[in-house]
C-alpha cells in the first residue's frame, strides 16, 4: 500500500473496455481509467481520502501545492546519468530540495492530520514526522542552514560574452550571481506591467529558450557548460554533505517521488470533484451492493455536467434488482437512452476508482468488467462489414462476460433487418441471462417487451426499462417497466414537415 492509494495489481480491472466513444469528452476518464479497481478496501482507502478534500478546506490546495513541487524538482531526482560538474552540482541541491519537502509535508499536514479519516494522509504525514525525527535528518538540516542562503539566493546569472570580429562568440563566462530574476526587454511587455524603466536587469535581447529552442543534444551540452560554471562559482562558497548522508538523501527523495503518478491522480480526481461542486451537482459515495443491485437517485451523466449548466442536465434515478440479468431498455430516437447508459457506465467507474459520483445516493455492486457495445456509425463500415463487426464484438462479449460483470449494449444489430436481427438478438438476452451479471440491451425492438412469453420461455430474469415521447417533446428520464409503442419514427417525421396532408 502506498500513502496515497492503495495499488495492487491483483485487483485491477483489465477488462474496463468501457467505449472511448460514449466516454468522449471526460478526460479524467479517458486518462485514469487503467486504475479503476475490484478491491473494495482499496475503493474505501480512496473513498475516504476525497472524502476528506470535500469537508476540509484547505486539503485540496496542500495537495496540489505538494504535486507542483515534486513536479518542479522531478528532473533532479529522476536523472539517473549525472556525472562529473553537473553530479556535483546536484549533490549541493538534494540536501535543500529535501529539507524543503519534508518541511511542506509536515506543515502542511499539521493542522489536518488530528481530524482526517484518510490513511492515505495520516500515512504521509507520519513518513515526514518519522523522517524528521531521523540522526541523518539532523545532519542534512545543518548542511542546509549552513548553505540554504546561498543556494536559495540565485535567481539569475550575468553571462558575459566575447566576440571576434564577425561578432561571433569566442568564450563566455558567468559575470555574476543575482537575487532577482532579469525582466524582459519586450516593448508590450513593458506596457502592460506598467514598467518603462531600463537597468542591467532589462533584457534587450533573448538569445533562445533552453527547453524549447534548442535541441536535446544542444540542450545537453548548454546545460553541461552552465552548470559546471556554476559548480566552480559556488564551490568555494558552500561546503559539502557526507557521501553516507547525501546517499541517504538520494534514496529517501526517491522513495516520495514514486508516488508523483498516484498524486498526480488524486489532483486530477479533486479538479474533476471541483468542476461539479462550482456546478452544484450533488455528489455522493456509493455504498457497495451485496445483492448487485443498482439503486442511484438523481444520477448525472459526467460528460453533460463538463460540458454545460446543471439546469440543462436532466438527472435519473432508478433501480435495477440484482436479481435481474437483463434490463430491456426502449424509447424515442433522442430520447436519452444512451446518455443514461453512458451516465451509469462512468458512475461505475467512478465509482471504482474511489471517487465519488455525481448523484444524491446511489448503492452498486463492484464489477469485473465494465463494457459497453454500440452500434457503428454508417459512415464507417459496409453494410456487411457492419453487421459481422457488431457480431464479433457480440461474440466477444458472452465469451467474457461473468456474474460479476456489467454489459451496456446500445442498438445492436441495427445493420440488418428486424426480420434477421430479432431471433438473434433473443439468442444473445438468452445467453446472457444464464450467465449472470447486469446487461442493459438498448433496443428498438419492442416485440421483445411486448411479448415476453414468446422470445423468454425458460424464465430469463429480464426486467424493463422505457424512456417516453409526447410528440415532439422528450423529458429524457429513464423510467421502469415497458414504455407505451408509439411511431417514434412518425413523430420524428413529422417534426420536418415530411408526412403526406
Amino acid at each position: 500500500m502506498d500513502f496515497l492509494y492503495l495499488n495492487q495489481e491483483s485487483a485491477s480491472c483489465p477488462r474496463a473496455l468501457a467505449s472511448g466513444e460514449l466516454l468522449s469528452g471526460d478526460l479524467f476518464l479517458e486518462r485514469w481509467r487503467r486504475h479503476i479497481t475490484t478491491d473494495e478496501a482499496c475503493i474505501r482507502h480512496r473513498q475516504a481520502l476525497f472524502s476528506d478534500v470535500l469537508a476540509m478546506e484547505g486539503l485540496s490546495d496542500f495537495l496540489f501545492s505538494l504535486f507542483e513541487k515534486l513536479t518542479e524538482y522531478a528532473p533532479l531526482v529522476k536523472q539517473k546519468q549525472v556525472v562529473g560538474d553537473e553530479e556535483r552540482m546536484h549533490c549541493l541541491l538534494y540536501p535543500m530540495v529535501y529539507i524543503e519537502l519534508i518541511g511542506m509535508i509536515e506543515e502542511g499536514l499539521s493542522s489536518f492530520v488530528a481530524k482526517v479519516s484518510s490513511e492515505a494522509l495520516r500515512s504521509l504525514y507520519e513518513l515526514a514526522k518519522h523522517d524528521r525525527e531521523s540522526r541523518e535528518y539532523a545532519m542534512v538540516k545543518k548542511y542546509y542552514e549552513q548553505n540554504a542562503k546561498a543556494l536559495r539566493s540565485v535567481h539569475s546569472v550575468t553571462v558575459g560574452i566575447n566576440l571576434d570580429a564577425l561578432y561571433r562568440p569566442k568564450e563566455a563566462g558567468i559575470l555574476s550571481l543575482n537575487e532577482e530574476e532579469f525582466r524582459s526587454g519586450d516593448l508590450l511587455d513593458r506596457i502592460i506591467k506598467l514598467d518603462f524603466s531600463k537597468d542591467d536587469f532589462h533584457c534587450l535581447a533573448p538569445i533562445t529558450v533552453i527547453d524549447k529552442g534548442l535541441g536535446f543534444r544542444e540542450s545537453q551540452q548548454v546545460n553541461y557548460a552552465f552548470l559546471k560554471a556554476m559548480e566552480k562559482v559556488l564551490d568555494h562558497g558552500i561546503s559539502h554533505v557526507a557521501r553516507r548522508t547525501l546517499r541517504f538523501v538520494r534514496e529517501r527523495l526517491t522513495g516520495y517521488f514514486e508516488y508523483m503518478e498516484s498524486l498526480g491522480f488524486v489532483v486530477d480526481g479533486i479538479k474533476q470533484i471541483q468542476t461539479f461542486r462550482k456546478k452544484n451537482i450533488p455528489l455522493c459515495f456509493p455504498k457497495v451492493s451485496v445483492e448487485r443491485s443498482f439503486r442511484l437517485s438523481a444520477l448525472y451523466d459526467t460528460t453533460l455536467c463538463i460540458a454545460k449548466d446543471k439546469g440543462d442536465v436532466v438527472p435519473n434515478s432508478v433501480c435495477l434488482e440484482g436479481g435481474k440479468s437483463c434490463y430491456l431498455l426502449t424509447g424515442p430516437n433522442s430520447g436519452g437512452k444512451t446518455v443514461f447508459i453512458r451516465s451509469l457506465a462512468a458512475a461505475q467507474c467512478y465509482f471504482q476508482l474511489g471517487l465519488p459520483i455525481p448523484a444524491k445516493e446511489g448503492e452498486m455492486p463492484v464489477c469485473d468488467a465494465i463494457r459497453m457495445i454500440c452500434a457503428d456509425k454508417p459512415e464507417k463500415a459496409t453494410l456487411g462489414g457492419r453487421f459481422e463487426k457488431e457480431c464479433k464484438a457480440l461474440s466477444a462479449l458472452l465469451g467474457a462476460h461473468t456474474p460479476n460483470s456489467l454489459a451496456l449494449i446500445d442498438e445492436a444489430l441495427t445493420s440488418t433487418s428486424p426480420t434477421e436481427a430479432l431471433p438473434i438478438a433473443v439468442g444473445v438476452i438468452r445467453k446472457l441471462c444464464k450467465i449472470g451479471g447486469t446487461v442493459i440491451f438498448v433496443t428498438h425492438y419492442h416485440e421483445l417487451c411486448e411479448d415476453p412469453a414468446t422470445f423468454f420461455p425458460h424464465g430469463e430474469a429480464i426486467g424493463y426499462l422505457h424512456t417516453e415521447a409526447r410528440g415532439e417533446e422528450r423529458d429524457y428520464a429513464v423510467k421502469l417497466g415497458r414504455g407505451a409503442r408509439g411511431s417514434y419514427a412518425q413523430s420524428i417525421a413529422e417534426r420536418y414537415h415530411l408526412m403526406s396532408e
